[in-house]
């Protein structure tokens, strides 16, 4: 275990007053005691198969491997118990924690030395055997349609999420060695993703080098990162790439300004959180490069987004046509979504502090962590480390960080553009 300094949590000189800022920061503090007691390592829905008594072979094969699986989705901290599985840390969680700790950064929040010892921890848990720096999740998963997934496979999801958090860190702290982390993942993106669909005007990434996948939010931010390496220009091969990944997403968009979840038969539903994904992927290319043309798509979408997805009081809609259930995935990526869009739309502000006003009272412990699901008749409680903290903790922390500036837009586009020229010279 790589050791490492421990960080005072964040402490709120309002602690009495229930101002909105208030609120989200005695959230955060909590939350951040409640995983750095675990450091960072816990469970998530789709784990059972790291139990050990599921090691062999005979636990992969189909129907069994999707039973346990689904039956850990739904029976929570019971069955893992039962079967011994054990806590376990994910790259993706550590990068999400990474990339919220360099907001607190500019809170005044003393937040360095912890991001630097996540930075560790994504380099000892980078997917071994692969010649670029990329992540995958900590447990074999199979699908009922045959995708098979090691343990830290590498998948464009998770690097995507880490690969980000690395710039961020270069953008805040001016680490030198987190953007050539970075610069080599968008090597993996490039290299190593199969290209489901390539043409002149269009390119969509797999999901892992596995596969011919085209899903739509996994593409669009594998563009969205390569459109950040390229911030400044420098890199005119991957500035091409992104704008062909944003053509594709964007027309892939439904009239009504929705998206499906993807291409395959059975990838037809459509939900908030991976809206949310598709939206903000158009919005970093759009802020990395100052190419507009996909406005009217991220305008279309947005707005498709505020009225199907949420209900009165704030809280978030799994699917566009039904209520529940209500996912806590959806809303740390509710909040991120009204954050990213403060500067196009003065409501947005307003929107993210009411959902995580909502979340705060309704899907929040006593002990500080995050339930799972709310549904009609019940609760699901389980505090799912990747699933549920680790996006809660990012999502509360950009809202900090937006409640210290007053609300005003923040990207980090000129520090990394800085950082990345610096490395390069």
């Amino acid at each position: 275990m790589i050791s490492r300094q421990s960080v005072p949590v964040i402490q709120n000189p309002m602690h009495k007053q229930q101002t909105a800022s208030s609120c989200v920061g005695e959230a955060l503090e909590t939350l951040q005691t409640w995983m750095q007691s675990s450091d960072y390592a816990g469970y998530e829905p789709y784990d059972m198969l790291n139990s050990p008594y599921f090691k062999g072979r005979w636990a992969r094969r189909q129907p069994l491997a999707t039973l346990m699986i689904q039956s850990g989705k739904h029976f929570g901290m019971g069955l893992r118990r039962l079967f011994r599985v054990p806590a376990s840390k994910n790259p993706k969680t550590i990068g999400l924690v990474m990339s919220a700790y360099c907001d607190l950064a500019s809170c005044r929040q003393e937040s360095e030395s912890e991001a630097r010892y996540l930075k560790l921890e994504l380099q000892r848990l980078r997917s071994p055997h692969e010649q670029y720096f990329c992540w995958g999740y900590d447990w074999d998963y199979v699908a009922l349609r045959g995708t098979k997934l090691t343990a830290f496979s590498p998948n464009c999801i998770a690097t995507y999420f880490c690969a980000n958090a690395l710039l961020d860190m270069a953008a805040v702290f001016g680490d030198l060695e987190a953007v050539a982390m970075a610069k080599s993942a968008g090597q993996f993106l490039v290299q190593r993703l199969n290209r489901s669909v390539d043409t002149k005007e269009q390119i969509c990434f797999s999901y892992s080098p596995n596969d011919h996948t085209r899903i739509y939010n996994n593409s669009g931010l594998a563009g969205a990162l390569l459109a950040r390496l390229a911030d400044g220009g420098q890199q005119t091969e991957y500035l091409t790439l992104a704008r062909r990944s944003m053509r594709y997403l964007a027309d892939q968009q439904r009239p009504d300004g929705s998206w499906t979840y993807g291409a395959g038969r059975v990838q037809n539903w459509i939900d908030g959180f991976h809206t949310g994904y598709n939206l903000c992927a158009l919005l970093e290319y759009r802020r990395a490069t100052g190419d507009a043309s996909f406005d009217p798509n991220i305008d279309c979408g947005y707005e498709f987004y505020k009225r199907s997805f949420f209900r009165e009081d704030g809280a978030p809609k799994y699917f566009n046509d039904r209520v529940y259930p209500i996912d806590i995935h959806s809303c740390a990526q509710a909040i991120l979504t009204f954050c990213a869009f403060c500067d196009r739309d003065p409501e947005a502000f307003a929107s993210a502090q009411r959902t995580a006003h909502w979340t705060i009272q309704n899907m929040r412990s006593p002990e500080g962590y995050f339930f799972y699901q709310h549904h009609r008749l019940r609760t699901d409680r389980t505090p799912y480390m990747r699933w549920g903290q680790a996006w809660m903790f990012r999502a509360l922390a950009r809202l900090q960080a937006f409640l210290a500036s007053e609300g005003g837009n923040r990207t980090y586009s000129a520090g990394v553009s800085a950082a990345v020229n610096a490395h390069s010279a």
